[in-house]
């Protein structure tokens, strides 16, 4: 009876361990430690690493390095107050590259309830986080010229706004419009206004401070945000300095063409308090621009 026993608990174990290394999850086990001491096949695919390469190693490896400290913390304080951690963290692979799972830890504990080491369970969401990411950043970067659009501006200046009775910083928004540019668009077809629309993004963010955001919020039509700066001579400066590296001929497709545009400009608090009145009151100043032209 007892090697009936013996034999039906050792069968048990080698199906559980065949069922461990056949898991679709990555599971890994470490001592108390934080050194691997298991390691499944879903590990190896997940990391890259095979057993041998895994096991004695410090569990840290398979984290970004500025990642480690606090996930460490952060997985210790909720096994300690609720007995297991879930999260979605980021993983380091074996070929350097970094990857996001969904992870569960849970302690294990001895006959004493005594915490000698810990099981986790991973699956990778690489797939899924990016594809998040991207759904986020078409929400709120132009899709042609990749710079941020209305909706990433106006979360901007609504921020800036209710930041101003705590810092009392004012910005200025300066609103661009291409002149002419359905002609444009007429002669040469809207491809080649696109690569018109790529060059002057690439011009001005290359002609502006790492603090200012320039918005292309539809057309032609762009918004420059200057943080910090308010005097009119600053903000002259500004637009006299870009309308002339605009103004310098562009060679696209072996086409030579000569843009030109208008500004109009509003600062914050002196021109309005609100992001819809600064954003009339720079558009009014565009056209007062573009109407100057024209007589």
């Amino acid at each position: 009876m007892v090697i009936e026993r013996n034999t039906l608990k050792s069968d048990q174990l080698l199906l559980r361990a065949k069922a461990f290394d056949h898991l679709f999850d990555a599971v890994v086990v470490t001592d108390d430690q934080g050194i691997i001491t298991d390691w499944n096949l879903g590990s190896q695919k997940l990391y890259g690493y095979t057993e041998e390469e895994a096991i004695g190693q410090s569990v840290s490896m398979l984290h970004v390095p500025e990642d480690i400290d606090h996930i460490t913390s952060e997985v210790l304080a909720a096994v300690a107050t609720k007995g297991e951690w879930t999260g979605e963290v980021r993983m380091l692979r074996k070929d350097g590259s970094i990857g996001w799972i969904e992870s569960m830890c849970i302690p294990i504990l001895d006959d004493n309830q005594k915490m000698i080491g810990a099981l986790g369970i991973n699956r990778d969401i690489t797939q899924r986080i990016n594809e998040t990411e991207q759904l986020r950043h078409q929400a709120r970067f132009d899709h042609l010229t990749n710079i941020p659009n209305r909706y990433s501006l106006i979360d901007r200046i609504e921020h800036l706004i209710a930041q101003y009775d705590r810092n009392h910083a004012g910005f200025s928004l300066l609103f661009f419009d291409l002149d002419k540019f359905k002609k444009i668009n007429d002669n040469y077809g809207h491809s080649f206004g696109d690569l018109v629309l790529k060059e002057v993004t690439n011009r001005v963010t290359s002609n502006i401070r790492k603090t200012d955001m320039f918005a292309r919020i539809g057309g032609d039509e762009f918004i420059l945000l200057l943080e910090n700066t308010c005097k009119q001579k600053d903000i002259e400066t500004t637009i006299k300095h870009l309308t002339k590296v605009l103004r310098q001929d562009m060679k696209i497709n072996d086409i030579v063409i000569n843009i030109q545009c208008s500004i109009g400009y509003s600062t914050f608090p002196e021109n309005g308090t609100t992001c819809d009145y600064l954003l009339q009151h720079a558009d009014k100043g565009m056209y007062c621009a573009k109407k100057s032209k024209a007589k």
